[in-house]
């Protein structure tokens, strides 16, 4: 990566500037005890692994914000009654999955302590910042909630724009409607196929974001948190 041609830093969401702050079990657990039922969070956790990578993309071609956002509830109202359907349905899963959806909008998230500091400084380096995620419009909201919305330039979203990482259009989209090159461009994420593989498969420099080490391949540009990012880019 050849750092004087940056000109932009694109960032995934969830679990790149942001996270669950109780995990997602214990998230899903809690609006269900309000409706009488104690729903176990390890198994909830399970039966999510399992029904939300079978789900299609979450990516649509709505005609308005009304139709996107109701096609993005609809997308995971089938994903959590699939969780619910394996682990236990219940009589008021409607409104449970009301108040769920709401909370991940929310006070599902947590910002990561570096994630603040680490847009500012590169916001005033004069990098653009833009997302790119898998992510439906509650993503404003969040952002918006955590005090970093100002932040970015861009937002290409999966429900908005029609495509989903791995597909490459999402990046092409991104780098279309800013004006941007491949190599004038970084992307930094914490899925390995989305974040890392994908963009770099179109001529973009990515970063993998490895909090966990889990990824011991040393051959591929990643780091532990968004500090060392300033590092390489600076």
């Amino acid at each position: 990566m050849k750092k004087e041609n940056i000109k932009a830093v694109f960032f995934d969401a969830a679990d790149t500037l942001f996270y669950i702050k109780e995990g997602l079990g214990n998230t899903y657990a809690a609006p269900a005890r309000k409706y009488g039922i104690n729903p176990d969070p390890k198994e909830l956790r399970k039966a999510f692994g399992k029904y939300f990578p079978e789900a299609p993309p979450l990516a649509f071609e709505a005609e308005n914000k009304e139709e996107l956002h109701s096609l993005e509830k609809k997308w995971w109202y089938d994903v959590v009654h699939k969780v619910y359907t394996d682990i236990g349905m219940f009589d008021e899963f409607d409104n449970y999955f009301h108040d769920l959806f709401e909370v991940f909008r929310t006070s599902a998230w947590e910002i990561f302590p570096e994630t603040k500091e680490v847009l500012t400084r590169i916001k005033t380096r004069g990098y653009k910042i833009i997302v790119v995620s898998n992510f439906d419009s509650r993503v404003y909201d969040v952002c918006s909630g955590m005090d970093i919305l100002d932040h970015f330039d861009d937002f290409v979203i999966s429900s908005e724009s029609g495509y989903a990482k791995p597909s490459i259009e999402i990046f092409q989209l991104a780098l279309q409607r800013n004006g941007l090159m491949p190599d004038e461009c970084v992307h930094i994420g914490d899925n390995y196929m989305n974040d890392f593989v994908c963009p770099t498969s179109i001529g973009m420099n990515a970063i993998f974001l490895d909090r966990d080490n889990e990824h011991p391949d040393k051959s591929i540009s990643k780091i532990k948190d968004l500090n060392e990012l300033l590092n390489i880019i600076s």
